[in-house]
């Protein structure tokens, strides 16, 4: 199987190309992973300003094993939360094949939302960088127009926004002139 035909997304059908997959900028878990890297840092400090003078203490560190261990808990706990954010940051993507735009949107560990944009659908496509941070780190949000009384289609942390608009909208015109030969 060629990777060109491999599924990239729940329902994508049988003649179905997938021509790109787009992952969120990781501006889009950063501020999760800095507050995890604090709250670490103060753990250890609070540890090691304990141990060190708990020994001051006439009767010594009674607790120091009960410290080891919590430090140990919240060190853990900050490695587990740090490998669901990093997974489901991984999770959240979005998909162009030769027929659709697919958001798929992981939710927590156990949530996933999967919407499907067919590319005759899109009516018009925005693409914006608000902020200094956007504009040096190149990343934005993407708003798709559709047909009907479907949302629109919003796609925030788009690596290179601009770029993917204008990717999205020379797939759309490569559509739309495949499906307007076929009818003749």
């Amino acid at each position: 199987m060629e990777e060109n035909e491999l599924k990239s997304y729940p329902g994508q059908t049988e003649g179905e190309i997938t021509q790109a997959i787009i992952y969120k900028h990781f501006m889009a878990v950063a501020p999760i992973f800095i507050a995890m890297f604090i709250v670490a840092l103060a753990a250890v400090a609070a540890a090691v300003l304990y141990n060190q003078y708990s020994s001051s203490l006439p009767d010594g560190n009674p607790y120091s094993g009960l410290i080891s261990i919590a430090g140990f808990l919240v060190f853990a706990t900050i490695v587990l939360l740090c490998i669901a954010t990093f997974w489901i940051w991984r999770r959240n993507k979005i998909v162009i094949t030769n027929q659709h735009i697919v958001d798929i949107d992981q939710i927590g560990l156990f949530n996933r939302k999967v919407a499907t944009l067919r590319l005759e659908e899109i009516q018009d496509i925005s693409a914006s960088v608000r902020g200094p941070m956007q504009i040096v780190l190149k990343y934005g949000t993407i708003i798709i127009q559709t047909a009907g009384e479907r949302e629109n289609f919003v796609f925030d942390f788009v690596p290179n926004p601009y770029e993917l608009e204008h990717y999205i909208i020379e797939n759309r015109k490569k559509f739309g002139s495949k499906n307007t030969g076929l009818k003749k």
